[in-house]
């Protein structure tokens, strides 16, 4: 048994553009949902870095251990 629908072509090319422009924005929503992601994780780990880098490293990149969550977070 075959369901064949014969909706008007105008019905039909309408609801195709609809389709297509949901699919473009629904892509670009997950990039940037994907992209956000990335950039926290990637501030995650780089404060990581430096609450647990020696006093001495931190020194030779010109912090102190009390300025880092403020410089981290000043962006």
């Amino acid at each position: 048994m075959e369901l064949a629908y014969n909706y008007p072509s105008k019905l039909r090319v309408k609801t195709t553009s609809i389709v297509k422009a949901l699919i473009k924005v629904l892509a670009k929503y997950f990039s940037d949902l994907g992209t956000s992601f990335v950039k926290a994780q990637q501030m995650r780990a780089d404060l990581w870095i430096l609450n647990n880098m020696s006093n001495k490293d931190l020194k030779d990149i010109g912090i102190t251990r009390g300025e880092i969550k403020e410089r981290f977070h000043s962006k």
